[in-house]
């Protein structure tokens, strides 16, 4: 940062530096404050409340004027029509492979897609191009697309190619399977010859913190290879996400499971809820202190509230984020 004046002059600027103002300008005094061009989230989940608020406050008041929607695999669906306007920022979207595998299989999605119904995802995906989507975003950890084939995820992703696009993933797997899950992103970008973008790059396993500089050389060989890999990290250590992700098999009732992911995953007074709509004074409350409440072993309790609310069915992590972004989060 730096101390100087800048002219505007219609919608461009026009100048920086040491200025002198004419008498017919209008002069903003800025002293003492920060001046910057509008901020870029790349990774925003706005099109969830874009509909009902177009003022994007929440963005705005940060500095931010443009966001990059459809991510994690959940999109506006059918991207043409739906796609609010006017809004108070910038807005681009991908087109999401959870929404399109939805709007295709319905709620028989707990299988892989026949040939036939790739194809029509392939349409689908298509129309979100031809309408200005940036590419194909996947959430793999999230039902629906867990239960997708990597040759689904190549087929809509040549879709997606072949029309200048990209590929952005939350991965498969951000903690036990990390390395397979950064293989398969891999596979698909040398298949479908894609740039691949691995969203919100972390390392979810409490037994790998401290290790995230062999992901990043892991990142770093695939570029080597001739891959256009790429990645996002948020600078903070407490990751968001649903209960669900903590069992990739899905069976919540696996008692042993629920353990696990407490060891391994997320220690109980870690794990604290943000939205709980079968109990909101759970809202701020951690699992810890909710299965004392409870009187009651974290794991119980665990698989307890995703059953409630779904009766269908000693190492620093910051080195790692620092890792990540390349830069500290601590002060000298």
């Amino acid at each position: 940062p730096y101390t100087a004046d800048l002219r505007v002059r219609g919608t461009r600027i026009a100048a920086i530096g040491a200025l002198q103002p004419a008498t017919t300008h209008t002069i903003i005094d800025a002293q003492g404050l920060v001046l910057a061009p509008g901020f870029i989230d790349p990774h925003s989940h706005h099109d969830e409340h874009l509909e009902r608020l177009p003022d994007a406050a929440a963005a705005v008041s940060q500095g931010i004027t443009t966001i990059v929607v459809g991510v994690d695999g959940e999109s506006i669906h059918p991207f043409r029509d739906r796609l609010p306007q006017p809004v108070a920022v910038n807005l681009a979207s991908f087109s999401g492979h959870g929404t399109l595998r939805r709007a295709v299989l319905g709620e028989d999605y707990r299988r892989l897609a026949s040939a036939t119904e790739v194809a029509r995802m392939q349409q689908l995906l298509q129309a979100d191009m031809d309408a200005g989507a940036l590419g194909l975003s996947t959430g793999l950890e999230y039902d629906p697309g867990i239960y997708s084939a990597t040759a689904e995820i190549v087929a809509l992703a040549r879709t997606a190619a072949a029309a200048g696009g990209i590929y952005a993933s939350h991965m498969r797997s951000e903690d036990v399977k990390l390395d397979e899950a950064i293989d398969e992103l891999a596979t698909i970008a040398r298949a479908a010859k894609i740039p691949a973008h691995v969203s919100h790059l972390k390392l979810a396993l409490i037994d790998r913190w401290g290790k995230a500089g062999t992901v990043l050389e892991k990142l770093d060989a695939l570029r080597a290879e001739g891959l256009d890999i790429t990645a996002d990290a948020y600078p903070y250590t407490y990751w968001h996400s649903s209960l669900t992700v903590l069992f990739p098999a899905r069976d919540f009732s696996d008692m042993e499971a629920a353990r696990q992911a407490l060891l391994h995953s997320t220690p109980a007074a870690g794990l604290r809820l943000s939205r709980y709509q079968p109990e909101p004074r759970f809202v701020g409350m951690t699992l810890e202190q909710i299965a004392a409440e409870r009187n009651e072993a974290p794991e119980i309790t665990l698989l307890w509230l995703i059953n409630r609310a779904y009766p269908d069915g000693n190492l620093d992590a910051a080195e790692d984020v620092e890792a990540v972004m390349g830069t500290s989060m601590r002060e000298d």
